[in-house]
């Protein structure tokens, strides 16, 4: 069983060698590492072309960096690195965020999980004191929650999350890579969803986790560009895969966001976000996906 991990680095250096650092301290090291360089300043890419060159002289896994010449966001990033892992002949890939890190035992838990599953395997994510399962499925919703309970995972209504999950080789023949409209936010809910259409299962892994760290600002939802990317991609979302009494809600939805953020700038309540997330709706309006 050949398996890759993927992992995306946009000016996270410093967090992408802790990654790194954790993959070569494996007991297992018979593993390929594909770091996507997603077009990150040139501090930060000369840091993470350093430090890896000093990995590869002390580890027998095969590392791999490929520089993009532009942001490809999530879905695009990561869909350089399938690419890389298909034609290298992985059997699975592994995507992990350049964010997380792992324990010595790793891969030989993930090999045991992986040799009796076929589909898409979700990894769970230590978050402090707490652990992410995976997500929870809701419709007309402009962001997904985590569930933090294994006895509160739904049947079907759960997708494994984007920042640490392992996909058969089958599964990106089926349908795909990544759906790059979203570049960022709801593409992990999106992949789950077109995958379990095509008759794979989505499963969430016994007996292995990987650690998150969960204090990134660039991450906090209050960022007016990260509204904008979230009420545009979940509408997007909701359109393309939501049962048709969804995709006929989406629009009056829609309107509804609208006039509540309209109301927000009559009364001059949080003008910047409410700016970005008109700006969202209008973009699905004009069919304006990739990066804003």
């Amino acid at each position: 069983m050949r398996i890759s991990i993927v992992t995306l680095n946009y000016n996270g250096s410093k967090e992408t060698l802790k990654l790194l650092k954790s993959l070569q301290e494996q007991s297992d090291k018979n593993f390929e590492i594909i770091v996507i360089a997603n077009a990150s300043e040139e501090a930060d890419f000369a840091v993470l072309q350093n430090g890896i060159n000093q990995l590869i002289h002390i580890t027998t896994s095969h590392v791999v960096m490929i520089r993009n010449s532009e942001n490809l966001g999530f879905s695009g990033g990561n869909n350089v690195g399938i690419r890389q892992a298909i034609e290298n002949g992985s059997d699975w890939v592994t995507f992990l965020n350049n964010d997380t890190w792992v324990e010595r035992e790793f891969m030989e838990r993930l090999k045991a999980v992986l040799g009796v599953k076929n589909g898409v395997v979700g990894i769970p994510l230590i978050e402090g004191d707490r652990v992410a399962y995976c997500g929870k499925l809701q419709w007309l919703k402009p962001t997904l929650q985590h569930i933090y309970s294994r006895f509160q995972i739904p049947d079907s209504r759960f997708y494994a999350v984007g920042g640490a999950i392992a996909v058969h080789k089958d599964v990106l023949g089926k349908i795909g890579p990544l759906d790059e409209k979203y570049f960022l936010y709801f593409e992990d809910a999106d992949f789950s969803v077109r995958a379990r259409r095509a008759g794979f299962n989505i499963d969430i892994a016994d007996n292995l986790t990987a650690h998150h760290h969960t204090s990134s600002s660039t991450k906090k939802l209050g960022s007016p560009l990260l509204l904008r990317y979230h009420y545009r991609n979940a509408l997007y979302f909701n359109r393309k895969n939501g049962p048709l009494y969804i995709k006929l809600f989406v629009w009056p939805w829609s309107w509804v966001i609208i006039v509540k953020q309209l109301v927000k700038l009559a009364v001059r309540k949080n003008v910047d976000q409410s700016r970005a997330i008109l700006e969202g709706v209008m973009d699905f309006y004009k069919n304006k996906y990739g990066k804003i």
